[in-house]
């Protein structure tokens, strides 16, 4: 069986959340990945093998759905998550795999990454 941890891109413009969601997805078993604009996560995901991508919502030049856009474009089958502190669904999220709130917290999030990647949620109660 394959041990390899999966790999998680989180993409945000800001420091603290993109260091605080990096925390607790390694403490969930994770390998993470970060970007601090969406042209720095497109050009990961050309680069390096990801098995899922995380994003903020609400980012200047190009926000989290016009993200998950470009990456369905050149990798359909690579999931992708959208955070955001608004609880309604933005516009055009619906390309997206899921969609978080930020207010749900760490557990929630874990949770959605584990289901979306088909991984046992074991690892959600060290988030």
């Amino acid at each position: 069986m394959d041990q390899r941890k999966a790999v998680i891109l989180c993409v945000d413009d800001e420091d603290n959340p993109l260091v605080l969601r990096k925390l607790v997805l390694q403490k969930a078993g994770y390998e993470v990945l970060t970007a601090g604009s969406a042209k720095e996560a497109l050009e990961l995901t050309a680069s390096r093998s990801v098995d899922l991508v995380l994003s903020d919502h609400l980012m200047p030049g190009m926000n989290g759905t016009e993200l998950a856009q470009q990456i369905k474009l050149q990798h359909p089958n690579l999931p992708v998550i959208l955070i955001s502190g608004v609880n309604e669904l933005p516009t055009g999220s619906t390309i997206a795999n899921a969609f978080v709130s930020k207010i749900e917290g760490p557990q929630a999030l874990c949770k959605e990454v584990a289901a979306i990647l088909n991984l046992p949620f074991e690892n959600c109660e060290n988030c």
